[in-house]
């Protein structure tokens, strides 16, 4: 069996290797060929992959662990480096190497001729080392440390464009989200301590602790902070996985690459989150009023995002919006204890999503940079097999029967109608979401594809396929998107995939959700017909409001009137709640505070500075006077000795 290790090792190397070709690549020196460069990129990611691939033949159930070596040892806090390889890191892994290894593929084509093509791709390969650390450590701080990586990554590569002032303050802005959450992250982490030590930071110490506390019924003493903890770890979650409050940073994210948008914004790092709430699922079961937390901010954050994608115009807009609102549906399922139905449905999205970014990406290299939906139209004919993945991606997020989106987004609605709280209403409210889902991705859709172009003739000129490169990866991925749900569904050899695997890690957590709790009975066909007449009730408006000449686009293609106030709401909210308050503080630190202790300093510092020259003057003068009177009284002494000495 070959080491845990390598996984993360081989992308590390692609960095390092990379980096060096980057380094060695100016304007003065001439690098390795692009094609060069391109292998070696897409060499290390296919590695890491058929690690995971390897290691998942003959998995036992338990896992797989492995420890490296001591990180830190002191008398406070002891901590290995150890990786864990279980049914849910290799679900994760699986699509995070895999999917990863096709945008790489893609990347090699989209990137063609850039100047800095070897600096993007040192990013990628240090974005899957870091993502590969986040899922596979077998501890809270090792998934910290990766969780901190992704985050510097998203910086990197949203701001790889680095020119662009847009594309610059997009990278901070997503990184200083990030970091807000991962406070939250930090002082979770120090709840754990304060409970029983670094200890607890391992999963497995962590799982076997709590286990024994509810045996012995002294978990009641714990409970406030691990309810302050949960409550914490989500918050962290909430930053990575663009959750309310902390979810402005992921739709300005798109000033970056079409590929890093596929990558960290579609299948991996906004996943991050989600992972953390299945990874710690056997602590969020014992605090449910978290959870409630939990459900209600995925249930807001879903149908806010899925109407701020009504207004959008950029076609990566559409798409960042659409994976808020995704995200928002796994955060339900998490919410009610239904973790492995969660990870099914960031397993699913990761290929839908994919390949909808990466279409919308071979649109645009297409049409010169273009993205505006209004100055499209008529790619159908045009743009055949790009057209067909966007479709194929299309029919899936809004689960259309038989394709990835319609089994685990069914799943996710069914699971809340019975287990959640307020059932009927939460899913009233998740199924009026899926129309509205429809109508927006139908409308995405409808403008870019069908009807006449409405673009420039120059970039007209420029409309073609996708380079083969670019191609194979969507088409890959469409196929993921039409199949992957089958995992689950029971309708093929093997498909208890997601069931078997996962119960190992979540199963007695969702055991012991169920306990004490009557579960409403309603067949799955009715909540399968709800949904697929969710779907089609969405077709059928965008249809009737789409299917008609679009107004010519004036000005940006950013949002105007009712749909700006509702899309920037919470860039609005942050600015009052945030920026406002941090500048007001930062002004009177520096204008007020700043000048009040300059200006005691000053006062100060010349009274003493008075009294100093008075007080050296004085000591001038005291000399003088102790010099005058030691020469009197040496002759007053010499003329005594010699009066009493008989000299005179």
């Amino acid at each position: 069996m070959i080491p845990l290790w390598l996984i993360p090792l081989f992308p590390l190397v692609g960095t390092i290797v990379l980096a060096i070709i980057a380094l060695s690549s100016s304007d003065s020196k001439q690098g390795p060929a692009e094609s060069i460069t391109g292998a070696v990129a897409v060499l290390f990611p296919i590695l890491s992959f058929l690690s995971v691939v390897t290691l998942s033949v003959g998995m036992p159930v338990e896992g797989i662990r492995g420890t490296i070596g001591t990180w830190i040892d002191t008398a406070a806090i002891q901590v290995n480096i150890g990786f864990l390889f279980d049914g849910l890191s290799r679900v994760m892994l699986l699509f995070i190497t895999g999917i990863g290894s096709l945008i790489a593929i893609y990347s090699v084509g989209y990137m063609h001729k850039d100047r800095s093509f070897a600096r993007f791709f040192a990013y990628i390969n240090l974005f899957l080392f870091s993502m590969t650390i986040l899922v596979l450590g077998d501890s809270l701080l090792l998934t910290f440390l990766g969780w901190e990586g992704v985050g510097l990554c998203s910086y990197l590569l949203i701001g790889f464009w680095h020119t662009d002032l847009k594309n610059t303050k997009a990278g901070n802005k997503a990184f200083i989200v990030n970091r807000v959450g991962d406070v939250g992250f930090l002082l979770g982490m120090l709840c754990l301590v304060s409970i029983g030590g670094s200890a607890l930071l391992s999963y497995d110490a962590l799982n076997a602790w709590l286990l024994n506390a509810l045996s012995l019924g002294s978990i009641s003493n714990a409970m406030p902070l691990l309810s302050l903890a949960g409550l914490l770890f989500f918050f962290g979650c909430t930053g990575k996985s663009a959750q309310i409050p902390l979810l402005t940073w992921l739709p300005d994210a798109m000033a970056g690459p079409t590929p890093v948008s596929a990558l960290i914004h579609a299948a991996t790092m906004v996943t991050s989150g989600v992972y953390l709430l299945a990874r710690l699922s056997n602590l969020f079961v014992l605090i449910p009023a978290v959870l409630n937390i939990v459900l209600f901010v995925g249930l807001l954050t879903a149908f806010w995002a899925a109407i701020a994608g009504l207004f959008q115009n950029g076609i990566k807009k559409v798409l960042a919006y659409s994976t808020i609102s995704q995200l928002g549906y796994m955060f339900m399922a998490a919410g009610v204890a239904a973790f492995d139905v969660s990870i099914f449905h960031v397993f699913t999205h990761a290929f839908f999503k994919a390949a909808l970014f990466l279409g919308a990406g071979a649109v645009i290299h297409s049409l010169t940079g273009e993205q505006d939906m209004r100055r499209m139209g008529g790619l159908l004919k045009k743009m055949p097999l790009t057209s067909l993945v966007m479709i194929f991606g299309f029919l899936a997020i809004i689960g259309f029967p038989g394709f990835a989106g319609f089994w685990s987004k069914d799943l996710i609605l069914e699971r809340l109608y019975v287990s959640g709280p307020m059932g009927p209403y939460v899913y009233a409210i998740a199924l009026l979401t899926a129309v509205i889902t429809a109508v927006y991705m139908g409308r995405l859709i409808i403008m870019t594809f069908f009807g006449k172009y409405r673009g420039s003739k120059e970039n007209e000129a420029h409309i073609h396929e996708a380079p083969a490169t670019m191609l194979i990866p969507m088409l890959i991925l469409s196929v993921g998107s039409a199949f992957a749900g089958f995992l689950w569904a029971g309708l093929i050899p093997g498909a208890d995939f997601f069931r078997e695997m996962l119960a190992p890690v979540v199963g007695a957590a969702q055991a012991y959700a169920e306990l004490g709790h009557t579960a409403a009975h309603l067949s799955p066909w009715i909540f399968a017909g709800l949904g697929t007449l969710a779907a089609l009730i969405g077709i059928a408006i965008a249809w009737f409001l789409f299917m008609r000449p679009v107004p010519e686009a004036k000005g940006g293609s950013e949002p105007q009137g009712f749909g700006a106030s509702w899309t920037f709401a919470f860039d609005k909210l942050h600015e009052w709640i945030g920026v406002i308050p941090t500048k007001v503080i930062a002004w009177f630190l520096d204008v007020v505070l700043n000048n009040i202790i300059l200006a005691a300093q000053w006062l100060i510092g010349g009274i003493i500075e008075i009294l100093g020259d008075g007080v050296r003057a004085f000591q001038v003068r005291k000399v003088r006077l102790q010099a005058a009177f030691s020469l009197i009284g040496m002759a007053l002494i010499t003329i005594l000795v010699l009066i009493y000495g008989g000299l005179l």
